[in-house]
């Protein structure tokens, strides 16, 4: 039955005493401007990586525990080892295609700080030895769509992508794709599918695993957008800072958007695997309670499909290990 309360729209981004590992730049309205990027340290990642070997810059990921941020967690730096040496081309493939009910903080990263993103892409295909990166974005992402777009043009102008990058021998070249909206296609081969001008259905797997037999039948790494985002805070700051945050098993910080009945709805960056669900929704810091003082009933951790889970659940913390241990997925 309909209670005519005033529903408040989910709002972006709610700044917060957490982390600030992909989030640093959104209180600035021009974030996702190449000036604003060059003031606040933005390609200095890049710049480091670039002073070091390209196994230098895996192990370091590696080291750092990046999981992996698009739902099943798997370690970027153990994916990319799957790539199988002397077949080339390889191709980095980054799913931007964020489909899951009530969850836009992909959309977020590539709307306010899209060059954090290619420089993520960039470091990647260092890192694998990659020449050609495709980034796959939503349909319904028009904002992000057109801010990736300039934020691409702004950095192929001024030497970010393409040949020879900051007078190095490495070159890269960054593709944009739009999808049309298929849920599916965010599943890593219904993507790949789709980028190959295919429909968007999941492939078998085995035998393709993206790594093995990916975009064009080549090895391919699919990452996600925010996974890639916390690769220049990495760069920058190196492993062992980036493991001070989170716990032992889930390092660094993830962003969550929480959608609801809570007086403060929107995406927050919080500690992985410390920040708990009672945290998140009744934290001062983060949601700040059930709207109108009422009882929470239950809540979905993760997407549409993910069993939920009830009040006996609040004090887990927000991470995949413990989540799936409980029966659902965040």
């Amino acid at each position: 039955m309909p209670t005519h309360d005033y529903v408040p729209h989910a709002p972006g981004y709610v700044d917060n005493d957490g982390p600030k590992i992909v989030t640093s730049r959104f209180v600035h309205e021009d974030s996702h401007t190449l000036e604003r990027y060059e003031a606040t340290n933005g390609f200095e990642g890049l710049r480091r990586a670039l002073d070091r070997t390209p196994a230098d810059v895996h192990e370091e990921v590696r080291d750092a525990v990046v999981l992996g941020r698009g739902g099943a967690g798997f370690p970027a730096g153990v994916k990319w080892g799957f790539m199988p040496p002397g077949k080339f081309p390889y191709y980095l493939v980054v799913n931007g295609d964020e489909s899951e009910p009530g969850t836009y903080k992909d959309r977020l990263l590539m709307e306010r700080d899209p060059h954090q993103l290619i420089e993520g892409c960039l470091i990647t295909c260092y890192a694998l030895g990659l020449s050609q990166c495709f980034l796959y974005v939503r349909g319904e992402m028009p904002a992000a769509q057109e801010n990736l777009a300039q934020a691409l043009n702004e950095a192929y102008a001024k030497g970010y992508v393409g040949k020879n990058i900051m007078g190095t021998e490495f070159s890269v070249d960054i593709t944009l794709t739009w999808g049309a909206g298929a849920y599916i296609v965010g599943e890593e081969t219904a993507l790949i599918e789709s980028l190959e001008g295919n429909r968007g259905m999941p492939r078998l797997k085995p035998p393709f695993f993206p790594a093995a037999i990916g975009l064009y039948g080549q090895p391919t790494i699919v990452n996600n957008v925010e996974t890639l985002s916390n690769l220049p805070w990495l760069l920058v700051n190196g492993s062992e800072q980036y493991k001070a945050f989170g716990s032992e098993a889930s390092p660094g910080s993830r962003m969550v958007a929480v959608s609801g009945h809570v007086n403060r709805p929107g995406v927050y960056e919080i500690e992985q695997g410390v920040t708990t669900f009672r945290d998140l929704f009744y934290g001062d810091n983060f949601c700040r309670g059930i709207r109108n003082d009422n009882k929470l009933k239950m809540f979905v951790p993760g997407g549409g499909s993910a069993p939920w889970f009830f009040p006996e659940q609040l004090d887990l913390p927000l991470e995949g290990r413990t989540v799936g241990a409980e029966g659902s997925m965040p």
